[in-house]
């Protein structure tokens, strides 16, 4: 069975969330992994803020889960954010599990609170036909640099613990380490690295304005050994702070 795969942190608060919609919605994929998605109610919010309900109705994926990891205080109103999964085949079972920081229901976002924004890692089992998918999806413990932490090398742990002895494995997400660090080499030993040494970064740089995230490649997508991959890129489009990663696969 082949299927495309997409993974992209929507910056769901950098005012370009009608691109990055326009953008899955053209390249039809048939799993998509994001980040930032929030789901805020009010029609008057801007899009960004109402991002789950607007891929739901604009994506030719019937079937969607979103892990919650806070409740963002905004100006706007109090807005819950969160991981999302879309998929084209049924979802069995979901599990989500939080990193160190548990669920924040009033998260204030001030440089003071950003090493304590709660991080999840979601997990669903997606049964396309006759095979089994396990997909995880993540976003990483935030800090002023890619390296190495012993909070960020726990949660590589942490992330192991759940992949290790599962088949048809698909990892992806902003891990918010960098490429080459502990942690993510803790992960390579059990999965491969599609896009392994392969870019110089993983942010857009037309919207960032320090040089620093030039050289950061933080956004992976691993897959199990066993899984083909036929075709992988990650285009230069300008649809968020992030770049996507593309791959077409085999399993």
């Amino acid at each position: 069975m082949k299927l495309k795969f997409i993974n992209l942190n929507l910056w769901s608060v950098g005012g370009m969330f009608n691109r990055a919609l326009n953008f899955l919605i053209q390249e039809k994929a048939d799993l998509i992994t994001l980040q930032e998605v929030y789901d805020g109610r009010g029609t008057k919010l801007a899009a960004g803020f109402r991002g789950l309900n607007l891929l739901k109705s604009g994506l030719d994926l019937p079937y969607c889960s979103f892990a919650p990891a806070l409740t963002d205080n905004r100006p706007e109103g109090k807005i819950v954010q969160g991981n999302a999964i879309f998929s084209r085949w049924p979802i069995i079972s979901s599990k989500t599990i939080f990193f160190d920081v548990p669920y924040n229901d009033n998260y204030i976002a001030a440089p003071d609170n950003y090493f304590y924004v709660p991080r999840n890692l979601q997990q669903l089992k997606i049964k396309a036909g006759k095979i089994n998918l396990n997909i995880f999806n993540t976003q990483g413990i935030w800090g002023l640099d890619g390296n190495d932490t012993e909070r960020r090398l726990k949660m590589s742990e942490k992330i192991v613990s759940q992949i290790k002895n599962k088949v048809n494995v698909i990892l992806a997400g902003d891990f918010n380490v960098n490429e080459g660090t502990q942690a993510i080499l803790n992960i390579e030993k059990h999965l491969s690295n599609v896009f392994k040494n392969e870019r110089p970064t993983s942010f857009n740089m037309k919207q960032k304005s320090q040089p620093g995230y030039a050289t950061a490649v933080v956004d992976f997508v691993f897959t199990s050994k066993a899984i083909k991959v036929i075709r992988h890129q990650s285009p230069l489009v300008d649809v968020s702070d992030h770049l996507p990663l593309i791959c077409l696969l085999e399993i």
